[in-house]
């Protein structure tokens, strides 16, 4: 018997980890596994191509776990494999397979499908396969054949300690700087009506603590670079948040881990974990106003989440927000104020979605109720709401997109809200008025605007000057905008330099005495920059005013640099026959080149510095 588990991906990262899979195999009885291949599948691939890849393994049984953005790519995929090879056995499971288990079914012509969690059940049903008995008394297993009218509880582990680590037992490789999704916990406490995160089961069961210890030791040993904790919500209960805070402090403080949290459960202490930890902290906000949020199972005390995510800035913590527009009981003017009161908390991103009416949420069991209808494929998107019209939708929509573009894409945290004081208006104003000048100013189409993908952060900055400087001299305040175009430069480049490689020298760097007859190129982890104003002074002035800033500094025009080193952040003005000297390496320039106009006395010392320093890299001979 050979058995295939095929993941389909949203896209190739770091992120694209076949845990699901991984936890599959793990559960399987030793002989089955080493009959067991996992496979990672991308959107990329065209659909037969995708078929011919799987059928060249020559398998008995195909698996997919399945969700909202692989789901119509799989069912094609399964219908095409069903014609290909008859007597395949295509399966499938995830939250897809649970929350429309029929469909499913129907539309990939599969044999069946596990509802739930499936590592026990899956186990079972091919030990089952595999001796020919009866595909019955499989928890969570819906079979083709069964009646269509009779569809099982979806299955639950009653204990998660008897479950094996696909980390521990080697079905998940590790490498240096790899990504890991880890499991913590399952379930939810909460019942938000729109998400499916709480079905199947009530509260959260953690993984046992030892099973996380051992796990975290094995990543800090392969020296993984990041790590995203699937847990909907950490902190909650808080206790349980705190001490897993804890280990990773204890085991992990270098490695980065991304959080989801629940703004009413951090408090005080938690906070102070959060702020010595490597860490990104999401928040679901979905919508500033309680009103809107009370039928849907949620809460909201605005002033208790300002203080707490004023809290995690002063503590310098990384934090985002998510929204949601589309929300029955919502519409546009209720999402623009959801945006101000999101922006004006400084989060280093916002994350904006429009609601999605899932299968298996009482959101789409009940949408006469809500008065909302959503679309019957995925990504299961809003079509109708009975408060929300379809142009305020549409403002919504691009409001959203000039916000992802703006603020998110731009790196825009450090200056936002010091240009909308300036220009007396509100961010979302700001904002809107950002698209508006896109597609009027720049001729930048509405699909360009949209196309949230294409959009590339050196594509934006340029952009985000020239908005800036227009808005200033409408609003008279044409003095300000060398002080903003510092700012935005600023900004973006420290962003930019966190995310980028540590600058380290050429490790195959030839001998000094035959620099002369080398090309050179700057490193490229390294930005060079021109401002108006001393970098130093830049740096001082924080939040303050861009009036405030104007009046207090001098301009001092100079140049600066960008690098990281041992992830570290560094940034210093230049000397200006540094500078000169960095600017002019492009690819392929002489050392000749690199010398020009420059003090004779001093050209050498600046050279070797800069190679050592690795910010020059030798290209080839002349």
């Amino acid at each position: 018997m050979r058995i295939v588990i095929a993941t389909l991906h949203v896209r190739a990262s770091t992120q694209a980890v076949p845990l699901a899979a991984g936890c599959l195999k793990a559960c399987l009885p030793p002989d089955f596994q080493q009959q067991t291949k996992l496979i990672d599948l991308f959107p990329e691939a065209d659909t037969a191509s995708l078929c011919q890849q799987l059928l060249e393994l020559n398998p008995t049984i195909i698996a997919f776990p399945l969700y909202v953005w692989n789901r119509n790519q799989i069912l094609l995929l399964s219908r095409l494999l069903r014609q290909e090879t008859p007597g395949l056995i295509l399966l499938a499971g995830g939250p897809e397979a649970s929350a429309d288990s029929q469909k499913v079914i129907r539309e990939g012509s599969l044999d069946g499908i596990i509802r739930g969690e499936g590592e026990a059940s899956f186990a079972q049903l091919i030990i089952k396969l595999s001796t020919g008995k009866a595909l019955t008394g499989v928890a969570g297993f819906l079979s083709a054949s069964q009646n269509s009218h009779t569809i099982p509880p979806a299955a639950v582990c009653p204990d998660l300690s008897i479950l094996l680590s696909p980390w521990l037992n080697g079905q998940l490789q590790l490498e240096q700087n790899c990504g890991v999704l880890w499991e913590v916990a399952r379930g939810c406490q909460f019942n938000c009506a729109f998400c499916y995160d709480a079905k199947g089961h009530q509260g959260v069961r953690p993984l046992p603590a030892d099973r996380l210890r051992k796990e975290l030791q094995l990543f800090v040993k392969h020296q993984v670079g990041q790590i995203w904790i699937l847990d909907s919500t950490f902190n909650a209960p808080p206790k349980r948040g705190k001490q897993l805070l804890e280990m990773l402090l204890e085991l992990a403080p270098h490695i980065h881990f991304h959080i989801e949290a629940k703004a009413d459960f951090l408090d005080t202490e938690t906070i102070e974990l959060l702020s010595q930890l490597s860490c990104s902290v999401q928040i679901g906000l979905q919508s500033a106003t309680a009103q809107v949020l009370k039928p849907l199972h949620r809460n909201l005390l605005p002033k208790q989440m300002e203080q707490q995510l004023r809290q995690m800035s002063i503590a310098g913590i990384t934090f985002g927000l998510d929204l949601i527009y589309g929300l029955p009981g919502d519409n546009h003017p209720g999402f623009e104020k959801s945006l101000d009161f999101a922006l004006q908390l400084q989060p280093n991103q916002v994350d904006i979605f429009p609601l999605a009416v899932l299968p298996g949420t009482e959101l789409f069991e009940k949408q006469r109720k809500f008065g909302v209808q959503g679309a019957l494929q995925p990504p299961y998107l809003l079509q109708s709401n009975t408060t929300y019209s379809e142009q305020d939708l549409q403002k919504s929509r691009v409001l959203a997109a000039a916000t992802d573009i703006y603020y998110n894409r731009g790196r825009a945290v450090g200056f936002f809200l010091q240009l909308c004081d300036t220009l007396k208006t509100s961010p979302n104003r700001f904002l809107q008025q950002f698209s508006l000048w896109l597609s009027e100013q720049k001729n930048i189409g509405r699909e360009k605007i949209l196309d949230i993908e294409s959009w590339q952060p050196r594509e934006i900055l340029p952009l985000q000057q020239q908005y800036a400087a227009h808005q200033l001299i409408s609003n008279k305040r044409k003095k300000l905008i060398n002080i903003a175009e510092d700012l935005i430069n600023y900004h973006f480049l420290c962003a930019e330099t966190l995310l980028a490689d540590d600058c380290q020298p050429n490790g195959k760097t030839p001998a000094k005495k035959t620099w002369g007859q080398l090309r050179w190129q700057l490193n490229p982890a390294v930005k060079i920059q021109f401002f108006h104003f001393s970098l130093e002074d830049l740096e001082m002035v924080g939040g303050e005013a861009l009036e405030k800033i104007f009046r207090q500094l001098t301009p001092e025009p100079g140049h600066a640099i960008f690098l990281r080193q041992q992830g570290e952040v560094i940034t210093e003005s230049l000397a200006e026959d540094f500078a000169r000297m960095l600017a002019r390496a492009t690819e392929g320039t002489t050392t000749q080149e690199l010398f020009r106009d420059l003090d004779p006395q001093s050209v050498d010392e600046l050279l070797d510095f800069a190679v050592t320093q690795g910010l020059l890299l030798p290209v080839e001979p002349v």
